[in-house]
């Protein structure tokens, strides 16, 4: 119990304590939330195309999860109390409700390539200048050269979207830029608060849950699951509340556990390639020269950065 709540000083990086079975099952877990996450973006999009309503989708989220892991987080709370506010609010924001919110905000204006290879491809951008920047991690030629096709291949892809989109949706590519830092954010605070990941899943998904029932009971919207099937709210429902709130949620953070916020991160660049390809059969969207490089930019960039390919040598 006490490695479990022994935390390090917030300039000092956590130890990462694995055995090569352990850090196989990290790899397999990473793989599993990027299939996960692929199929988040395109519930995103299918939502956003629906007249399913944000607040239902944010309760969909939030809610399930929120509550199926309430008894955890009350029988954990005495470990989770005591971890440093500032893990824990990096934790609750950088994939709570700002998170979530603007990145479906976003995603109503911009096709799921952007989406998904802006916020996993650009995260780890953010991961490792945070790295470097809080906790003096070195910043090798190798890791310099990763991070440079990143910044081509995120200039690329919104330099194509901005000539084919409306000026009043080029704020799109910021918006995912700006969940790709916070999920960054979300990223190290889990690595160096040491949570198991269902207890980060919790920390996450019920003060979400508090700040959602809080607007419904001041602002009293309408809730309306009629507009669409109920298979399609059904399946909104799987893919937000339980594959991505439990499932990805905790398979993200056994990841970080066991191989490290950089390594995983990488892992979660191959997302839009995944991404993608699901959106180019399911929705049609078109895939341009421009949005090949750029995926195929910030994928290599991303695993040369986070030395990815070092460690399977």
């Amino acid at each position: 119990m006490s490695q479990q709540i022994s935390t390090p000083r917030l300039t000092q990086v956590a130890p990462l304590l694995v055995d090569s079975t352990q850090r196989l099952l990290g790899y397999v877990a990473a793989l599993a939330t990027m299939i996960i996450w692929s199929g988040y973006f395109m519930s995103l999009r299918q939502g956003a195309l629906s007249p399913l309503g944000t607040l239902e989708l944010t309760l969909f989220r939030f809610a399930v999860p929120g509550f199926l892991l309430l008894p955890w987080f009350m029988a954990r709370w005495h470990v989770i109390r005591r971890i440093n506010p500032i893990w824990l609010l990096g934790i609750a924001v950088g994939a709570g409700l700002p998170f979530f919110l603007l990145s479906a905000l976003a995603m109503r204006y911009a096709p799921v390539a952007l989406g998904s290879t802006l916020i996993p491809g650009a995260a780890p951008l953010f991961v490792t200048g945070l790295a470097v920047w809080l906790f003096r991690q070195p910043f090798p030629r190798w890791r310099l050269f990763g991070l440079s096709l990143v910044v081509l291949g995120v200039g690329i892809l919104v330099v194509a979207f901005s000539n084919t989109a409306q000026p009043m949706v080029l704020w799109a590519p910021i918006g995912f830029l700006a969940c790709s830092a916070l999920w960054a954010l979300f990223t190290l605070c889990m690595r160096q608060s040491g949570l198991k990941p269902l207890d980060a899943a919790a920390v996450v998904t019920i003060p979400s849950t508090l700040l959602l029932l809080v607007f419904i009971l001041f602002t009293r919207p309408t809730l309306d699951l009629t507009s669409v099937s109920t298979t399609e709210w059904m399946i909104q429902l799987a893919v937000q509340g339980l594959a991505v709130g439990l499932g990805a949620g905790y398979l993200y953070g056994y990841a970080i556990n066991r191989l490290g916020a950089e390594a995983t991160s990488a892992i979660g660049s191959f997302t839009p390639v995944c991404a993608s390809l699901m959106a180019w059969l399911w929705f049609e969207e078109p895939m341009s020269t421009s949005m090949f490089l750029a995926l195929a930019l910030v994928t290599f960039g991303v695993v040369s950065a986070s030395g990815l390919w070092r460690r399977a040598s």
